[in-house]
C-alpha cells in the first residue's frame, strides 16, 4: 500500500478520530480538521498527495474547496463520502474535480483500497505532468538536436540564462545553429514580445540606420512614409544580431548608447523613445582582432559580451550526426514529398567520419540532395599538391564569377557569410558582385 500524505476533512468529531486512526494505522500520514477554511489552509502549507472529505458540512457542502484544490493542485487526489448513497452528490464532486467517492456507510478496509489507489494514480499523474513539462522544454529549445557532452552543457547553460535580461553574445564558426540558440533563449524567457532577427551583414550600408533605429516620413530621398525600426519593433521581446562584427562603426556607437539608454531616437526625428528589449548578437568572427584592427569597438564588445555562448562544431559531437541526419531527412522528405532515402550503417559511417567544415548547415544541405536525388556527395579535402595551371590559362573573371555563385549558393544568399567562406573581407565580396553583375 502506497503511503501519502491525507488532509482528512470532517466536521463529526467522532468520525473524523475514527477516520483518523484508521489511516494512521495503515502507514498514512494525517493531517485531520475540521472546517473548509481549516482544510485550505492545510492544503496550502502542506502540498499534500490526496484530500479526503465529507460532502456535507456544517456549513453547506464541499463543493466549492473541491473545485478550488483541482484548480490550484492539478496532480492532488481528491476522494469524496456521500451520505445516504447519493449519486447525485457523488456525480456532482466529481464534475467539481474529485477523483472518486465512497457512498456512507463504507469499510474501513475499502477506505483504505481507494485511497490507495487514488495514491497510484496520483503518482502516475505526477509522472506524466513531468514528462509533458520536459517535452514542452525540449520544444522550446527550436530544432537544437544532439545529446554529446558539449550540446548538454549548452543546453543547461541556455536554461540557465534564458530569465536574465542581460545581452548574450553568440560566438561559433558558421553553420553551428547561433540563430537556433537565440530562438531557444527568448522562448524560455518570460518576455512576452516578438523575435526579431537582424541580419547585420545583408542590410545594405545606405540603408542600416533607418532598418534599425527607425525613420520618420521625408526624412530621406524615398522615406514616404514613418518606419518603425528593428529596436523599436522589438519592445517587450528580443533582438537577435546576427553577424553584429559586420555592423558599420557609425551604427555601433548608435547601438552602443541605445543599449546603455534604453531608448532610441528614429532618423529625421529627436524625439528620444523608450525600448524594453534584450539584446542577443552572434558572430563568426574574431571581435578581439576586430577591435585591434579598428573594425569593432570594444565599449560595445564588452556591452554585448556580458554573457558569452560558444555553439560546438560538428567535428567536436560527431555522436550527434545520426540525430541530425534523420532530422534531416524526416525535414526533407515532408518539404518534397519524396520517400526517405536508405542509410544504410556505411553511408552513417561515411556521414560521421568527414570534418563538415561548413557545420551542421552543410549536414542539412547535403542530407536534402540525399532525399532528392539519393546520392552521397561530399566535398574532397583541397589537394596538398596545389593547382596545376593548364596550358591554354584559365578565364580568370568566369571562374571567380563561380566560385562567388557557388558560395552565394552554399550561404543560401548570406552575403557576409559567403564572403568568410572565400575568405574575402565584406567591401572586397560586395566589390566583386557588383563587378560581375551578381
Amino acid at each position: 500500500m502506497s503511503q501519502c500524505r491525507i488532509v482528512l476533512l470532517e466536521d463529526d468529531p467522532a468520525q473524523r478520530e475514527l477516520l483518523s486512526q484508521i489511516l494512521t494505522e495503515a502507514g498514512h500520514k494525517v493531517h485531520a480538521v475540521a472546517t473548509q477554511t481549516e482544510a485550505e489552509q492545510a492544503l496550502a502549507a502542506q502540498t499534500p498527495d490526496l484530500l479526503f472529505s465529507d460532502w456535507k458540512l456544517a456549513q453547506g457542502d464541499a463543493g466549492a474547496l473541491i473545485e478550488q484544490a483541482r484548480r490550484r493542485w492539478p496532480t492532488l487526489a481528491i476522494v469524496v463520502a456521500t451520505a445516504y448513497g447519493s449519486i447525485e452528490h457523488a456525480v456532482h464532486a466529481i464534475k467539481l474535480g474529485a477523483d472518486d467517492y465512497l457512498a456512507k456507510p463504507f469499510t474501513g478496509q475499502a477506505m483504505l483500497l481507494t485511497v490507495d489507489k487514488l495514491a497510484r494514480a496520483r503518482a502516475l499523474r505526477q509522472d506524466n505532468l513531468q514528462l509533458k513539462q520536459q517535452l514542452s522544454q525540449q520544444e522550446r529549445l527550436v530544432d537544437l538536436i544532439g545529446h554529446s557532452a558539449p550540446m548538454q552543457a549548452l543546453y543547461q547553460r541556455i536554461e540557465r540564462v534564458s530569465q536574465a535580461s542581460a545581452t548574450v553574445l553568440i560566438q561559433g564558426e558558421s553553420g553551428t545553429g547561433k540563430e537556433l540558440a537565440a530562438r531557444a533563449l527568448h522562448k524560455l524567457s518570460q518576455r512576452s514580445g516578438p523575435f526579431i532577427a537582424v541580419n547585420c551583414g545583408a542590410i545594405p550600408a545606405s540603408l542600416a540606420e533607418s532598418e534599425l533605429f527607425g525613420a520618420e516620413k521625408g526624412a530621406y530621398t524615398g522615406a514616404h512614409q514613418t518606419r518603425i525600426g528593428k529596436l523599436e519593433a522589438a519592445h517587450g521581446g528580443t533582438l537577435f544580431l546576427d553577424e553584429i562584427g559586420e555592423l558599420p562603426l557609425e551604427l555601433q556607437t548608435r547601438l552602443l548608447r541605445a543599449l546603455q539608454e534604453g531608448s532610441i531616437t528614429r532618423l529625421g526625428s529627436s524625439k528620444e523613445r523608450p525600448v524594453d528589449l534584450r539584446v542577443i548578437a552572434a558572430t563568426h568572427r574574431d571581435l578581439a582582432e576586430a577591435i585591434q584592427q579598428g573594425q569593432f569597438r570594444e565599449d560595445l564588445y564588452y556591452r554585448l559580451n556580458v554573457i558569452p555562448l560558444t555553439m560546438p562544431p560538428l567535428r567536436q559531437r560527431p555522436e550527434d550526426i545520426p540525430a541530425l541526419v534523420h532530422h534531416f531527412v524526416d525535414q526533407a522528405s515532408r518539404r518534397y514529398g519524396c520517400p526517405p532515402p536508405t542509410l544504410a550503417p556505411e553511408r552513417m559511417k561515411t556521414l560521421m567520419s568527414h570534418p563538415w567544415p561548413g557545420n551542421v548547415r552543410q549536414l542539412g544541405n547535403v542530407v536534402e540532395r540525399l532525399v532528392l536525388l539519393d546520392e552521397l556527395v561530399l566535398e574532397s579535402a583541397p589537394s596538398e599538391e596545389g593547382i596545376a595551371l593548364p596550358e591554354q590559362g584559365v578565364d580568370w573573371d568566369s571562374v571567380e564569377r563561380g566560385y562567388l555563385e557557388a558560395a552565394l549558393q552554399r550561404a543560401g544568399g548570406n552575403r557576409s557569410e559567403a564572403a568568410r567562406l572565400l575568405n574575402l573581407g565584406y567591401k572586397a565580396f560586395l566589390y566583386r558582385l557588383d563587378k560581375h553583375g551578381l
